[in-house]
């Protein structure tokens, strides 16, 4: 089964959207840290830290790199050897979701 790309990407998939959605991405970011200006918590959870300029931001970008990083850790340990999902023996097992693994050699004629 070869995997061809599309002739025709999609809106998602042309890099000057990509761009264009990266920036966007970043603008509404850096307006989202400029309301912080215009809003006060009233409950803060986390006391007078919470007050400071930018929290959610930073606090949402450190909590972003420790799953990352995190998750990187943990790699090693979870992973599957490559094919562990789709082991394709040499005809020892058909699938039998493929119809012509199901032919045999004699059966062609």
């Amino acid at each position: 089964m070869s995997h061809t790309p599309p002739s025709d990407p999609s809106w998602f998939e042309r890099p000057q959207n990509i761009h264009r959605m990266i920036i966007g991405l970043v603008v509404v970011c850096v307006l989202l840290v400029l309301a912080d200006l215009f809003y006060e918590n009233p409950h803060p959870h986390f006391g007078k830290v919470e007050t400071f300029f930018g929290f959610q931001a930073w606090f949402g970008f450190i909590a972003f790199v420790t799953v990352v990083f995190l998750g990187a850790m943990l790699r090693p340990l979870i992973k599957k050897p490559e094919g562990y999902y789709d082991p394709e023996p040499e005809n020892e097992f058909p699938r039998l979701d493929r119809p012509e693994d199901n032919i045999n050699p004699g059966d062609e004629a």
